[in-house]
Parts: structure tokens; sequence; C-alpha cells
């Protein structure tokens, strides 16, 4: 299932902007118009809150500093951006 979801503040490489982040099969698939919806799916609109695409949070999903030998920033936020 499709899913949309949008705000009037959407980091982009371009700044913070109006848009419509699509994502498919857990993965974000484009970055598009604010107005641009899906018509099947499922929309969710955060109005002002700032999306920010991509980000991880790695003070809570990654052992790092510790336990490098098994997961360290390097590996986990390539594990992450790959969908592994």
């Amino acid at each position: 299932m499709a899913q949309a979801f949008r705000s009037t503040r959407v980091l982009t490489p371009d700044g913070l902007r109006p848009a419509t982040l699509w994502v498919e099969n857990g993965r974000i698939a484009s970055v598009r118009a604010w107005r641009d919806v899906p018509l099947s799916g499922v929309l969710r609109d955060f109005g002002d809150h700032v999306l920010l695409p991509g980000l991880v949070d790695s003070h809570v999903h990654i052992n790092e500093p510790g336990r490098t030998e098994w997961e360290g920033f390097w590996t986990a936020t390539r594990a992450a951006a790959s969908g592994a």
C-alpha cells in the first residue's frame, strides 16, 4: 500500500518547502509537490510540522560509542539506508 506524508515544511536538499513524500514498500519513492497526493493509499498530513526524510535517530538505534565491534555509526546507517 502506498502512503503519502505531507507538510508545509519538508526538508529537501534545496531547504524547507511544502512537499509530499510518497512511500512505497516502506521506502521513500519520491518527493513531490504538496498538492500531489495518491488517489489510493493513505495520506498523512502533518500541517506545519517539519518532516525530515531519511533521518536516522543515531543516539537511540546505534551502539556507538561502545560495542562497535558489532555495530557502529558507519554500518548501522548504511543498513538503515538499504532497508536491512
